[in-house]
């Protein structure tokens, strides 16, 4: 610009050497008019120069700002890409995750399932458990009704043992007083062919063959008749007592004529016999004879011997008190 404002003032002189006074002051005029104007050019060029340096100033701070940005930009790169690669890392991740939630959570939903079903058949189990518990309450009640009403019937059958046995007790002592009284009404005759004995509750006695009959015989002989009258008396005041009268043999076979055809017609014969002479006191109660016979079926004694088959040859009476009070009790 000063090239351009040196050379305007070359051609203004050049021209003022050959230019009229009024021409001359009108260059003049132009001339002050363009170097006021060339100051203030000047002045407003060392503005935009301060301006220029100072944008210039503002610029490479600009470029600086920038090269540090470009820089920090270079790094943010990196460290995108790095966060760029743990994010693909993390998605990887994620995705095996969620497939691996997706497989738990399915399992689960199915151990969930399976949870409930149990809940459900323990539920049902319970419900089933608290009906059976209801029902055992409903039996316990019953059960406990049932058990008063034993207690009850446990008390009355005590007493009902009482007092049976104290019919017991009355029987075997009655029992006792009847082998006692018939032993002293066969006085004599006991160790004669004659046996009294006491167990079960009865009285048991026993007749050998000698002391009523001739042998294979079925008529009672004298001494049995006297035997059997002594008897009868002491039979006559026992009134709850229950005679069964039974005929024995040994196991020789016995072929008769006439009624007595066997052992088992013997023994009938002579027990039948034994309870005539029996009622014909009038005092004993046919009622409370029974006639049996046993043949040689029930033998006390080997029939090998001699004194086996005598001992077997018998006639047995099984007294026995009336038990129908008892009974009754029992009843």
């Amino acid at each position: 610009m000063k090239n351009s404002i040196l050379h305007f003032i070359a051609i203004i002189l050049l021209v003022s050497s050959c230019v009229t006074p009024k021409i001359h002051n009108a260059l003049l005029s132009e001339n002050e008019r363009v170097s006021n104007k060339l100051t203030a050019n000047e002045k407003m060029v060392l503005q935009l120069n301060d301006a220029l340096e100072e944008k210039e100033g503002k610029i490479l701070i600009i470029e600086n700002l920038l090269s540090e940005l470009r820089n920090d930009s270079v790094q943010n790169g990196k460290a995108l890409t790095v966060l760029q690669d743990k994010y693909n890392e993390l998605s990887d991740t994620y995705d095996l995750l969620t497939s691996k939630s997706s497989r738990y959570m399915a399992d689960k939903a199915k151990e969930t399932k399976k949870l409930l079903e149990q809940l459900e058949q323990v539920q049902t189990a319970l419900f089933a458990k608290e009906d059976e518990l209801n029902n055992l309450s409903n039996s316990l009640d019953i059960k406990e009704k049932e058990l008063r009403l034993a207690e009850d019937e446990l008390s009355a059958r005590s007493i009902r043992v009482t007092e049976l046995e104290a019919i017991i007790n009355r029987k075997d002592s009655m029992v006792t007083s009847l082998k006692n009284s018939i032993s002293k009404a066969l006085i004599g005759l006991e160790g004669e062919g004659l046996t009294i004995e006491q167990r079960n509750g009865k009285v048991y006695i026993s007749l050998e063959e000698d002391l009523l009959f001739a042998s294979g015989k079925y008529v009672v002989n004298n001494g049995g008749i006297t035997a059997l009258n002594k008897l009868a008396t002491a039979l006559s005041v026992q009134t709850d007592l229950e005679i069964l009268v039974e005929g024995h043999t040994d196991d020789i076979p016995l072929s008769g004529k006439g009624l007595v055809k066997d052992n088992w017609d013997l023994s009938v014969m002579r027990a039948t016999n034994v309870v005539k002479v029996l009622t014909k006191n009038p005092s004993l109660n046919p009622l409370q004879l029974t006639a049996a016979g046993r043949a040689e079926f029930s033998p006390i004694s080997s029939n090998e011997t001699k004194e086996g088959r005598s001992s077997n040859r018998r006639i047995e009476m099984i007294l026995s008190p009336n038990l129908d009070d008892l009974f009754d009790l029992l009843d």
